[in-house]
């Protein structure tokens, strides 16, 4: 850090005014005193009086000889007769000046007239430390994440004898806040230069804008003997990525959405758009509701609010969509389907009679068995029964059946080898009342028994059929 040497200005106007009772010149320039302390590598700055003695307005013109190291705050001033400016004038001699007197003649020339005045200033250069910050360097100016900070303090020691000791401290801050610091111990041989070397990893969490670098040097009294700072600019890199992913099961569909801030600055107040078909509106169900959702061209858009994301930051949103109610729904109509499909294809039995009910009459009963389905049916048994109010008739149009005897009544069974697909065969038997049957005759159902092609038993059984007897 550069400081500054400030001479009292009150000093000076009192200094003025007494000289000025003796000087007949037409510009007066009045200095602190003839020779001024100045330290090598620091700014050192000296207050000048100058009064126009003349009775007229003028603009003076200043310079100083030999210019090198020296600079003014100004270097034209106008001025009233009478009137007093106050000029300053720094002088930076480099670190590895030479010690000693600086003589340097200051001179403060009229515009218009040809009016001047001159002085000689006396500087004595003097040395606080003979080690010292000669540069501080870093590789560049702007940097992105990812990317290192090269950082190289050099240190000049000008003693022509004295190896000296010096502690470093290097410090890399962001918003007067130390991000890192590097210290060292060095031992610097005289009359010689070190440079050291520190690297600083920008990482994606480093938020951008200006960084400064600052390195103190400190005597083994631990004393600050130097210091030197130097700037840099992070870049600010803006990257939003977003996955999406989904699970599918039967019931329903889970999609997650995570947004990650993959830049390194605070990304604020952006949106998650999810487009989806106008029909899925019935089946959406979000875990956090959308900020906002519009139709548009037949698709439903939905939107979350994102107010902030910071880097490496995470954000999870997670939608449904339920099928639970379509797909049971549909399963109930493919089960219907099914259902009147098997009843269309499946083999039938169809059981009918021709007669009037009365004793010893002969009625007439007959199975329609037909083959809907598209396969052909082997071994097919049709099974019969009748009542024991009724004997069969053992005379056969068709094809004759097996007759056994039960306590429940007559079983007819009959055996077909094979029904191809949409074939029908009609059995007939007869039966006569042993009684005359008052009311009405219940006749039982009809069997179809055949097997699958993986040989698993099949039964299709007839309608009940009634039979109506004599009415008392």
């Amino acid at each position: 850090m550069k400081h500054r040497i400030l001479f009292s200005v009150t000093i000076l106007f009192t200094m003025f005014f007494l000289l000025s009772s003796v000087h007949a010149e037409d510009i007066d320039i009045i200095t602190p005193g003839k020779t001024i302390t100045a330290y090598a590598g620091r700014t050192n700055q000296l207050q000048i009086l100058i009064k126009n003695n003349r009775n007229v307005r003028d603009t003076f013109y200043f310079s100083a000889w030999p210019t090198y190291w020296i600079s003014f705050n100004k270097y034209f001033v106008s001025l009233s007769a009478g009137e007093v400016a106050n000029i300053t004038l720094t002088l930076e001699p480099p670190r590895d000046a030479e010690l000693g007197t600086m003589i340097y003649s200051f001179t403060v020339k009229s515009v218009d007239y040809n009016v001047s005045s001159s002085k000689d200033i006396y500087f004595m250069i003097v040395r606080t430390t003979n080690v010292f910050f000669s540069e501080l360097k870093i590789n560049k100016q702007l940097f992105k994440p990812g990317e290192t900070v090269t950082i190289e303090p050099v240190i000049t020691n000008i003693d022509k004898k004295e190896t000296l000791n010096v502690y470093l401290t290097t410090m890399v801050l962001k918003d007067n806040k130390i991000v890192q610091n590097f210290e060292d111990s060095i031992s610097v041989k005289p009359q010689s230069t070190e440079t050291l070397s520190y690297d600083f990893n920008l990482r994606i969490t480093n938020p951008p804008g200006e960084y400064d670098v600052e390195a103190v040097l400190k005597n083994t009294l631990n004393k600050i003997i130097d210091e030197e700072s130097i700037t840099f600019n992070v870049e600010a890199i803006h990257k939003i990525d977003e996955e999406k992913k989904t699970e599918n099961s039967i019931l329903y569909s889970t999609v997650t959405i995570t947004i990650t801030n993959n830049g390194n600055a605070v990304e604020s107040d952006f949106y998650v758009t999810e487009s989806l078909p106008m029909i899925s509106k019935n089946f959406f169900y979000p875990e956090i509701e959308p900020t906002f959702e519009e139709e548009k061209e037949n698709r439903i858009i939905y939107k979350w609010l994102i107010p902030e994301l910071k880097p490496t930051e995470t954000r999870v949103i997670t939608y449904q969509l339920r099928f639970t109610n379509v797909v049971l729904i549909s399963c109930l109509l493919i089960i219907i389907v099914v259902w009147v499909v098997w009843l269309f294809f499946r083999p039938t039995i169809r059981k009918s009679y021709m007669g009037i009910l009365a004793r010893e009459n002969e009625i007439s009963i007959s199975l329609s068995v037909k083959n809907k389905s598209r396969k052909t049916l082997h071994n097919v048994k049709v099974v019969d029964t009748v009542p024991p109010l009724a004997k069969v008739v053992k005379k056969f149009d068709t094809l004759a059946p097996k007759i056994k005897t039960k306590e429940t009544g007559t079983e007819l069974t009959w055996k077909i080898k094979q029904l191809k697909p949409k074939e029908e065969r009609v059995l007939t038997y007869k039966i006569k009342p042993v009684i005359d049957v008052i009311g009405k005759l219940k006749l039982p159902k009809a069997h179809l028994i055949y097997k699958t092609k993986k040989g698993k038993g099949r039964r299709v059984l007839s309608k009940t059929m009634t039979i109506k007897g004599k009415v008392k």
